[in-house]
């Protein structure tokens, strides 16, 4: 994101509805993902196909961080302005796998400096 990004209190986020509906919604930078699901959701039970949905805990954020890499976001007490996001754009999707074990693999990678270059591809067996 642009410079200017970081000086602004409210940005605009567009999301991406697993119904294929795009809704643009008006965000305080500091505002978690729980808190913009939950607004995202309320929005999005003013339009049509909203009955497609299932409920907001079943889906998670995945978007392009500026170091170019498809990030899901598990943690939805992460901020928007700590996200470091190319665009401020957030897919809404159904988790594929273990959630449990993707959550632990992003903090081990954290823990090792690794969250950098972190793919789901990492072995943490050939790490050490």
């Amino acid at each position: 994101m642009c410079k200017s990004f970081l000086l602004l209190k409210s940005i605009l986020v567009d999301c991406l509805l697993p119904n294929g509906m795009i809704l643009t919604l008006e965000c305080l930078r500091e505002a978690t993902l729980i808190t913009v699901k939950h607004e995202l959701f309320k929005e999005a039970r003013k339009y049509p196909l909203y009955h497609l949905l299932q409920e907001e805990s079943s889906y998670i954020f995945v978007s392009v961080t500026q170091e170019a890499e498809r990030e899901e976001f598990y943690d939805e007490t992460r901020r928007l302005c700590d996200l470091r996001l190319f665009q401020a754009f957030l897919k809404v999707i159904e988790p594929v796998g273990n959630r449990e074990e993707k959550i632990l693999n992003r903090e081990i990678g954290i823990c090792l400096g690794l969250f950098r270059s972190y793919k789901h591809t990492v072995s943490f067996d050939n790490v050490l």
